[in-house]
């Protein structure tokens, strides 16, 4: 009579085992991944994900030093190419406009710079003394213009752009502003935050020699933050010649 409950009592012994192992066991949802492929026009990149996580650990830092969006990421940190794109299209334009908070968007876009502060009158009775310290002489232009009838938003042969002729002409009297940097443009411009000023144009309209994205691209984002932190330990894969020791060709 009491061996047939003998099957029944070690089933149920072999289960509560399990039931107890499971409260210390993580969930597969909650593991962190051990490798990952990342794909890659330079050879696809497997990346130990748990080797680096041992060592950021027993080095006193935390998740933050590659997951930089969050202090405390979690087991969805953004991929890279969230911010780190190789080319910034409309969405990205639009979902920063909706996210951002509005009195940052000059922190990046200044070329829109608002209306001027510029006063005309106060040049004319105050700073000059004669209209060709400023204006082009009569060998150029019989009377003084706009500045815009003959300089266009491009360059036209010899004639520079509007905006290249009108700040060299303004830079030969005032260089302190022009020392300053940015801080500078708020003298004459007023910067208007978020979508209060003119529509903003493009980087390269103003950056013609650089590349035009505000963060750099998702290859020199890795290749920066990777090989920095691991010339800073002296060991892994840094320098130049050290491609094929992340990139499988």
């Amino acid at each position: 009579m009491k061996k047939r409950y003998v099957p029944i009592t070690i089933v149920c012994g072999m289960l509560a085992i399990l039931a107890l192992g499971g409260q210390f066991t993580p969930a597969p949802s909650e593991e962190l991944p051990v490798r990952l492929r990342l794909d890659n026009k330079g050879g696809d990149v497997v990346f130990t994900h748990s080797r680096h996580v041992k060592y950021v650990e027993s080095s006193g830092g935390n998740c933050a030093k590659c997951h930089h969006e969050s202090e405390t990421p979690g087991l969805t940190p953004l991929p890279c190419g969230s911010c780190h794109a190789t080319e910034f299209d409309a969405k990205f334009t639009s979902d920063h406009q909706t996210q951002l908070p509005a009195d940052t968007c000059t922190r990046c876009h200044h070329a829109e710079m608002g209306k001027l502060k510029w006063s005309h009158d106060d040049h004319v009775s105050q700073y000059t003394t004669a209209c060709t310290d400023c204006h082009h002489d009569t060998s150029i232009e019989a009377e003084p213009g706009a500045c815009n009838q003959c300089h266009g938003e491009k360059a036209d042969g010899n004639t520079p752009a509007l905006r290249d002729a009108v700040h060299a002409k303004c830079e030969s009297c005032h260089a302190e502003m022009y020392e300053k940097k940015l801080e500078g443009c708020s003298e004459c411009h007023e910067l208007l935050p978020g979508k209060t000023g003119p529509a903003q144009p493009s980087c390269n309209s103003c950056h013609y020699d650089t590349d035009a994205t505000p963060l750099p691209h998702r290859m020199d984002s890795f290749h920066d933050q990777c090989m920095k932190c691991h010339e800073e330990a002296g060991k892994g894969p840094f320098g130049d010649k050290s491609c094929t020791r992340c990139h499988t060709r």
